[in-house]
């Protein structure tokens, strides 16, 4: 397996100005562009924390369907450079099978017919919302584990608790048992980390749940479908989008509230005695 040579700070001391002229120091948690590419081709550019990058991108493929499996990588370069500004970037080209990656450059031949908006014309509908494979029912969750999941889940937030203002998604056994906490700026990102970590450690995810600091987005739902994760649990509430498409899908869909009771607002539990496994 490869690995990327550089090492990354997640956070850094900033001095600030209190009202008054007093003078603090605050942790910020680092911000960071990253380049993708896919076998030379540009992709995307993300502004990510630079922590735990190689199971980022590895869960960016595999949650956009750029690859299906760990065997569909061939290789990952990564560079680094500096703007005149002093910005530090970073650019990674993934190396894909070459079935993947005719794949990937037809998909791109077809997005380049689709209005810049995104969001006009048939084609740019369909792309936005997909119609992906249904996910299998799963083994319900304790309801004394769901009302503890929120008191818990600061305790796994280590670049949180030191920074602020930075998401984290945490992956849980199908008994409820935290396995890893990956944290980042950009939700979206928090949850790819997870997705790149189980797919290098060969987890498979249905009856697995991931908790999650942020609200629930279609983006999300759309993620965590494609790689048959089983539930998804947020602090903060969903959107009506991503309700609909996780009740079409079969995703199970929880937020955790601050006060009141977990609220099921989507739910695919199979019945006791039926294995899906």
């Amino acid at each position: 397996m490869w690995h990327l040579p550089f090492s990354f700070s997640s956070h850094g001391a900033y001095a600030f100005d209190r009202i008054g002229g007093e003078q603090g120091c605050a942790d910020l948690v680092e911000e960071t562009p990253l380049a993708i590419s896919i076998n030379g081709i540009a992709h995307a550019v993300m502004m990510v924390t630079p922590l735990h990058l190689e199971a980022f991108v590895l869960g960016f493929a595999r949650s956009e369907g750029l690859i299906t499996q760990l065997d569909n990588v061939r290789d990952m370069e990564i560079e680094e450079s500096s703007s005149a500004m002093g910005v530090q970037s970073l650019a990674i080209n993934l190396v894909i099978s070459p079935r993947q990656f005719a794949r990937f450059k037809q998909r791109k031949h077809t997005h380049l017919g689709a209005s810049g908006c995104g969001l006009c014309g048939v084609e740019s509908i369909a792309a936005a919302v997909p119609e992906l494979e249904q996910l299998a029912p799963c083994r319900p969750l304790q309801d004394a584990l769901l009302t503890q999941l929120r008191r818990q889940f600061h305790q796994h937030q280590t670049l949180g608790n030191q920074t602020g203002a930075v998401h984290g998604a945490l992956l849980l056994s199908p008994a409820g048992d935290a396995i890893i906490c990956m944290e980042d700026i950009g939700r979206h990102n928090a949850l790819d980390k997870i997705l790149g970590y189980a797919l290098q450690q060969g987890i498979n995810l249905h009856n697995h749940s991931v908790l999650m600091s942020s609200r629930c987005s279609t983006e999300l739902v759309q993620k965590a479908v494609r790689v048959g994760l089983s539930r998804l649990i947020h602090l903060a509430s969903p959107s009506t989008l991503a309700v609909k498409l996780a009740r079409h899908y079969g995703l199970t869909l929880i937020h955790l509230p601050k006060q009141d009771a977990p609220r099921v607002f989507a739910s695919s539990q199979q019945s006791e005695g039926t294995n899906h496994e």
